[in-house]
């Protein structure tokens, strides 16, 4: 429904009980359209998934070129969109604003997700954990005090979200993907083959496949070799064939206790979650 998905409408889907899956257009309207529908629907306790398409096509583009069993395909294998937002703020973001902005978001999921998904975030912005988990617990504080207000702050700020991805649509393919290939294997951007690379991951975004995932799981199962971006061409080519589903995001691997997290874990257990609150009549 998108720009259309007013707060009443949220309350009473929420009052069925039943899974949500997001389904927007694959443009830039949808994707704010998303951010939207996730603060709307997160404050009265849903935890939304978010179904990709290809560029240039909605479920009923889908429905229509592809058949009913394309759509259902990419309505089963949604993601939680809670975790596209993540994506969009450590793309885009850095530092202690990127830390802030994805603790306001993972604050408003369920609390089974907040240390997986602040160990990661803290991982992929190279920052303490401890720190992480104390930022995310303020965050989960102010969100069950008050999570209509917490979640109208956000709405708030979904001008800044469009501004960051509108500017992302007018970089090349080299400029847009270079953060991710940083991470993952900083010689990719130095081979002859990262432009050729970049333009495939972009090709695989536009396809609806959701790129970070697939790239890190696949340097995750083999290093790269000796010509990395060649090799990751390769795997992406053989991994990702066009108008096939999205992949499923990767199983991220147990991480060891670190020192220092004793305080900010008590933190956050002091955080629990009350009970799904009645929708406001």
């Amino acid at each position: 429904m998108g720009t259309s998905l007013t707060d009443e409408q949220a309350a009473q889907m929420a009052a069925l009980g039943r899974p949500l899956v997001v389904a927007t257009d694959a443009d830039l309207a949808g994707r704010v359209a998303a951010e939207r529908d996730y603060w709307l629907l997160t404050q009265h306790g849903l935890d939304p998934g978010a179904a990709t398409f290809p560029a240039g096509l909605d479920p009923a583009g889908i429905l229509a070129r592809d058949g009913a069993a394309a759509l259902e395909r990419a309505l089963v294998t949604a993601k939680p969109l809670g975790d596209l937002l993540l994506e969009e703020r450590l793309t885009h973001l850095a530092g202690e604003v990127a830390l802030r902005d994805a603790a306001h978001v993972l604050a408003a999921r369920p609390e089974q997700h907040w240390i997986p998904g602040i160990d990661d975030v803290a991982s992929r912005l190279t920052l303490s954990p401890a720190a992480a988990r104390s930022r995310l617990a303020a965050s989960v504080l102010a969100w069950n005090r008050d999570p209509r207000a917490s979640a109208r702050a956000r709405l708030d700020e979904t001008g800044r979200v469009k501004d960051r991805l509108t500017a992302a649509l007018q970089k090349s393919p080299a400029q847009r993907w270079a953060a991710l290939a940083a991470e993952v294997d900083p010689q990719l951007i130095s081979q002859t083959d990262w432009p050729a690379l970049a333009a495939m991951m972009q090709l695989a975004h536009n396809d609806g496949h959701d790129v970070p995932a697939t790239v890190r799981r696949l340097v995750e199962d083999e290093p790269l070799a000796d010509l990395p971006a060649q090799d990751l061409r390769y795997r992406l080519v053989a991994t990702l064939p066009i108008d096939v589903a999205p992949s499923a995001p990767p199983t991220l691997p147990a991480r060891p206790p670190v020192a220092g997290k004793e305080h900010a874990d008590r933190a956050l257990k002091s955080t629990r979650r009350p009970g799904p609150r009645p929708p406001r009549r």
